[in-house]
C-alpha cells in the first residue's frame, strides 16, 4: 500500500474539525458532540458513498470496515485492521500544533473480546468533556446501519454499542456539514478537477465527435448503446485518443449516454437504448473520472436542423450565458434556477419554462453528483469560491410542427422527428471572478450543425445565405486554403484507402462546403465584438489545454 501523505491528511482533517467547531450548532451538524465515520465493505455497485468520498479525501485510498471519530475537543480515534494501522501510523504525534486537532488514536482490532474494549475506547473518546451527559454522535445517515454489512465486522459492532440504551448516546446526520466542507476544493483538487474537466473535453473532441461525423458522413448504421460502449471504452483507456495517461487515474463516472430519433431522457440516469442513431438532433453526455475526481460533459448536434430547432437552441445558449452569471460567490445555488426563468421571460418564451429541468447542475468532485447542494429553484445554499458545479440545461419534450418539418429536404431524418430535446452541460469553477467553464468544447451554432440534405425551398429573399452559398461554391471549386473543416479533412485522407473513396471524398467536399456556408451566413449576421469572443474563446481552449499538458 502507498504512503499516507501525512501533511494532506491533516490539513483536510483540521478543515472538517474547524468548520464542525464553528458550526456545530447548526443544522449542517444537529449539535453533534462527535463525529463518526463508519466505512463498509467496498461496494463495486456504489461508487460513491459519501464514506469512501471521505476516506479518499482524508487518506487518498479507501479503507474498508474501519471506523474513525473525531470529537470536540479534537482527539481523532480510528478503529481498525492491522495491515490499516500501519498505513495510518505515520500520523500518529504528528498534529500540526496550529490546528485544532490535537491527537490521533489507533485502535487494532481484536477478535478476542470482539472489539469489546476498542468500542469502550471509542466512546470515551465521544463523550470527551461531557461528563456523563448524553451525547450526540454525527453519521452519514444514509449508510448507517447498511443492511449489505457482514456480522462480525467491526463496523456493525459499532452501530449496535451506538444503540444500546447504557451507551447514552443520539445519532444524528452530518452528512450535509461534511458535503459543505467537501464543495469547496483546496489548490490540489482543483487541479485534479481541470485534469479530469481536460479529459472528459478531449474524450468529446477527439473521440466522440470524429466517430459520429463518420457516422454521419458515411451513413453508417450504429446504435446508441454501441457508439455508448465505444465512447467508454476510449474514457477508461485515453491511449485510443493518443492522450498518455496512465490507465488505472481514469475510470468513466457512469456509461456514456447518446439520444436521437426523438426520444431524450436528460436525467444522469438515463441509459443509451438499443435503437439506431438517427440524423436528426443527437445528444451526447459523458463523465471521466481522473484521481477519483469528476467530471461531465454534454453536447447537442444538430442534422439539418429547421429554423424553428436552431431558434430554440439559440435560446438555450442564452439561458446557459444567464445562468453562469449567477454562479458567483454569495449567490444562492438558487439564483441559477431563477436567472433561467427570468431570461425566457425577458426573451418572451415563456412557454419553455415548462421545458426546464427542475435541477440544472450539482456539485463535483470525488463525488459525481452531491445531492444535497444542487442547482434548483430551493437551495439557499450560497456559491462560495473552491466550488466545482456542473452546469447542466436542457429543454426536453419540445414539439416540432408539421411545417417547421415541412421546410426540410424530404430525404432528412428531421422529416420523421415530432418532438425533440437540447442538452448543454460543463464543469464550471466558482472563482473570486465569477464562474469559469472548465470544459472548454464549443457549443455556438455553428459548433454543432450539420447540413447534409440541403433545403427544398431556395434562399428566397435571405441575402445572407445568398452570399455565403456563392462564397461556399466558389470554394468547393477552387480551394483557397483558408478555413476548412478540419476534422471532414480527417475523414477524407483515412477514406482515401478505402473502397470508394472518390465517392466518398465528393460528398465530404459537400458537406464541408454546406457547413462552410453556414458559418459564413452566420458570420454575415455577428458583429465584430462576436467575432472577437470567439476568439477570445479559442485562446482560452489552448491555454487550457497547456497548463493541464501532461494529459
Amino acid at each position: 500500500m502507498a504512503e499516507l501523505n501525512v501533511e494532506r491528511f491533516y490539513e483536510r482533517l483540521n478543515k472538517i474539525h474547524a468548520q464542525f467547531l464553528k458550526h456545530r450548532e447548526g443544522s449542517t451538524w444537529n449539535a453533534a458532540h462527535c463525529i463518526s465515520i463508519i466505512r463498509g465493505p467496498s461496494d463495486d455497485e456504489n461508487i460513491y458513498l459519501k464514506s469512501s468520498m471521505v476516506h479518499h479525501y482524508l487518506f487518498g485510498y479507501e479503507l474498508p470496515d474501519t471506523v474513525l471519530t473525531l470529537g470536540k475537543g479534537g482527539q481523532c480515534t480510528v478503529l481498525a485492521t492491522k495491515k490499516k494501522c500501519e498505513f495510518l501510523e505515520p500520523a500518529v504525534g504528528r498534529a500540526p500544533k496550529n490546528g485544532s486537532v490535537t491527537n490521533l488514536n489507533l485502535l487494532v482490532r481484536n477478535k478476542g473480546d470482539e472489539n469489546a474494549e476498542n468500542y469502550e475506547q471509542l466512546l470515551k473518546a465521544a463523550r470527551e468533556g461531557e461528563n456523563g451527559a448524553n451525547v450526540k454522535v454525527g453519521v452519514l445517515t444514509k449508510e448507517f446501519k447498511n443492511s449489505g454489512r457482514k456480522e462480525g465486522s467491526i463496523i456493525i459492532g459499532w452501530e449496535k454499542k451506538l444503540e444500546e440504551s447504557s451507551s447514552k448516546i443520539e445519532v444524528v446526520d452530518v452528512t450535509a456539514g461534511i458535503s459543505l466542507i467537501m464543495a469547496i476544493k483546496d489548490e490540489v483538487e482543483l487541479d485534479l478537477m481541470k485534469k479530469s474537466s481536460v479529459l472528459s473535453n478531449k474524450v468529446l473532441k477527439h473521440g466522440f465527435i470524429p466517430r459520429i461525423e463518420e457516422v454521419i458522413d458515411s451513413s453508417l448504421k450504429v446504435t446508441h448503446e454501441a457508439l455508448a460502449a465505444e465512447i467508454d471504452a476510449i474514457i477508461e483507456d485515453p491511449s485510443k485518443i493518443n492522450l498518455k495517461v496512465q490507465k488505472d487515474f481514469v475510470q468513466s463516472c457512469y456509461f456514456p449516454i447518446v439520444q436521437s430519433g426523438g426520444e431524450y431522457d436528460f436525467k444522469v440516469s438515463a441509459q443509451s437504448n438499443s435503437g439506431d442513431v438517427k440524423y436528426d438532433v443527437i445528444t451526447v453526455s459523458l463523465g471521466a473520472r481522473y484521481q477519483m475526481y469528476c467530471s461531465n460533459i454534454a453536447r447537442t448536434l444538430l442534422v439539418d436542423p429547421p429554423k424553428h430547432v436552431k431558434e430554440t437552441y439559440e435560446t438555450l445558449l442564452g439561458v446557459y450565458q444567464s445562468c453562469l452569471k449567477a454562479m458567483a460567490p454569495g449567490y444562492p445555488l438558487k439564483a441559477v434556477y431563477g436567472a433561467a426563468v427570468k431570461y425566457l421571460r425577458s426573451e418572451d418564451k415563456e412557454d419553455l419554462i415548462a421545458s426546464l429541468p427542475k435541477t440544472m447542475g450539482f456539485s463535483v468532485g470525488l463525488d459525481f453528483r452531491d445531492p444535497l447542494l444542487v442547482l434548483n429553484a430551493k437551495s439557499t445554499v450560497v456559491f462560495r469560491e473552491g466550488m466545482v458545479f456542473n452546469l447542466a440545461l436542457s429543454f426536453a419534450g419540445i414539439k416540432l410542427s408539421e411545417s417547421a418539418r415541412s421546410l426540410v429536404n424530404s430525404k432528412s431524418a428531421v422529416k420523421e422527428l415530432s418532438k425533440y430535446g437540447l442538452v448543454i452541460a460543463d464543469m464550471v469553477s466558482i472563482t473570486s471572478n465569477g464562474a469559469e467553464v472548465m470544459t472548454k468544447y464549443g457549443k455556438a451554432l455553428t459548433d454543432i450543425s450539420y447540413t447534409i440534405n440541403d433545403e427544398d425551398e431556395d434562399d428566397g429573399g435571405d441575402e445572407d445565405g445568398k452570399l455565403a452559398r456563392k462564397i461556399a461554391q466558389e470554394e468547393e471549386a477552387n480551394p483557397t486554403g483558408g478555413r476548412r473543416s478540419g476534422r471532414l479533412a480527417a475523414n477524407s485522407s483515412s477514406a482515401a484507402d478505402a473502397e470508394g473513396a472518390a465517392e466518398r471524398e465528393r460528398r465530404q467536399i459537400q458537406l464541408m462546403a454546406r457547413r462552410n456556408e453556414e458559418r459564413l451566413r452566420e458570420l454575415a449576421r455577428n458583429s465584430g465584438k462576436k467575432k472577437g469572443d470567439e476568439k477570445t474563446a479559442k485562446a482560452e481552449e489552448l491555454d487550457s489545454y497547456k497548463r493541464t499538458k501532461d494529459l
